[in-house]
């Protein structure tokens, strides 16, 4: 039955002709067997969804899930769907979410039920201003009220994974979060810390940091790190004084603001945090720059294996969203020479940049215990001309998803065949579109950076975007 509408338009596409040409009708007569069309944004997967997506998830203990760009309803509603479903059916414990770790702690206990937050302190709670999509205030809400009828050991915990800082200028917020801990737990201590840390706050932050001297910068680190050392040294007096679960979480707040340290110090000190990510000032950019993005993704892939870690102790699951771009597992390649990765006259020219993503640290770590999908769409329609996706291809994956005419499905990659035209072209690099990085295209190679594949014919905005 399902596949109905695909027997009917098989015959009608023409064979591939040459390497150029996606493998349209090899495509179409493989996915009459292996591709799984999906409800629309469904409250709850049908039992052929269910059975699709039970079949790619499989036994593996991490599932990360991406987004083609930043802002689309359907992706964010699939989310939740899958969420659902993961959490309900297959035993799933954790959900990371591309927001700081730091700053999440609030979302956190607000979903265990240890605190009730205001939808206004939600928001803030996210980085980005992710809070302002309602799909992810839904979300907090239903991992709240699905864990009331939880024992403590099942009830479903959220995290950001993110840096604090990044790009804007809130790295400050991680040292924050420490302080307010101790300020609990040790009042003297916490007074202490304070008054160390107090020249620290306000130049920790993007907008501050690349103005210090070096000096300036490695007392900082200095300080940092003594944090870090005193919370570890101070284990077993501020565990009793809280709990285990807090302790971890704040010697985890204390490390997050070392990765931004990490970060803001390669930040050169031409850096306007206000125009562009990249000086013109600065030498061999491409390396600069690349070196930065990787921190940040290094540390994303860290923090996600501290929270699988503290989730394997209680037999649990985690299932991680973030940008495609994050979660694929092969080298991030952006931009070309016909468009350029960057607008700046920067010298020598940055048409292209390679860095590795997330995903791919995370394989290293955890191999085939950790299952990718990421997501393809057709078009995306009532988003401002500004920030509107590039129109689909013509002869690329685009065009060869969109060929099925099926408005949304999902396809298990490692079901291809180990050679031929299909997996020549899925192995092969082809360009996908991306909002996050100025619209500029990215060459990804399916069969290297995914497991199976969510395609969406059409995306609409979230319901903030079409405010904005």
């Amino acid at each position: 039955m399902r596949w109905t509408c695909l027997a009917l338009l098989t015959f009608a596409v023409p064979i591939a002709v040459n390497a150029q040409t996606a493998p349209t009708q090899a495509f179409r007569e493989w996915a009459r067997g292996h591709a799984h069309p999906i409800a629309s944004a469904p409250e709850d997967f049908r039992d052929a969804d269910a059975r699709a997506l039970r079949g790619i998830i499989g036994e593996a203990h991490v599932v990360a899930f991406g987004e083609p760009f930043h802002g689309g309803h359907e992706p964010m509603a699939m989310r939740n769907s899958l969420i659902r479903f993961a959490v309900t059916q297959l035993g799933f414990t954790a959900v990371a979410l591309e927001t700081s770790l730091s700053t999440s702690k609030p979302l956190y206990d607000h979903v265990l039920g240890l605190t009730t937050e205001t939808d206004s302190a939600l928001k803030q709670a996210f980085s980005y201003g992710f809070g302002n999509y309602p799909e992810n205030l839904e979300l907090i809400e239903w991992l709240r009220s699905h864990n009331r009828d939880q024992p403590s050991a099942r009830k479903v915990r959220l995290y950001g994974f993110d840096l604090t800082g990044q790009y804007d200028p809130n790295a400050y917020r991680s040292v924050e979060m420490a302080l307010t801990f101790l300020d609990h737990a040790d009042p003297s201590l916490g007074q202490k810390c304070r008054k160390e840390l107090a020249g620290v706050i306000p130049v920790f932050r993007t907008d501050e940091y690349a103005k210090l001297t070096p000096p300036e910068k490695d007392a900082i680190t200095g300080k940092i790190q003594d944090l870090i050392a005193l919370i570890r040294r101070e284990r077993t007096a501020l565990t009793a004084a809280t709990s285990v679960d807090q302790y971890d979480w704040v010697l985890r707040q204390a490390q997050n603001a070392a990765q931004d340290d990490a970060f803001l110090r390669s930040l050169p000190p031409e850096f306007d945090w206000q125009g562009s990510d990249e000086s013109p000032e600065e030498p061999q950019p491409g390396e600069r720059w690349v070196h930065r993005q990787e921190m940040r993704e290094l540390a994303m892939a860290d923090n996600l294996q501290w929270i699988q870690e503290r989730e394997s102790f209680r037999g649990g699951r985690t299932l991680f969203f973030a940008h495609d771009l994050h979660v694929q597992t092969s080298v991030v390649r952006m931009g070309s020479t016909e468009r350029p990765f960057h607008s700046l006259p920067l010298e020598p020219p940055l048409t292209s940049v390679r860095w590795r993503p997330a995903g791919m640290y995370l394989r290293s770590a955890l191999d085939r215990d950790m299952v990718v999908l990421g997501t393809y769409f057709g078009s995306g329609t009532g988003f401002p001309e500004e920030t509107a996706p590039l129109a689909p291809d013509t002869s690329g994956m685009d065009s060869l998803l969109r060929s099925l005419s099926v408005p949304q499905f999902v396809i298990d990659l490692r079901e291809l065949p180990n050679a031929g035209v299909l997996h020549e072209w899925f192995q092969a690099a082809h360009e996908t579109r991306s909002l996050s990085f100025g619209r500029v295209p990215a060459m990804v190679s399916p069969l290297k950076s995914y497991d199976a594949i969510l395609f969406i014919d059409r995306i609409t905005p979230s319901v903030v975007t079409q405010k904005q």
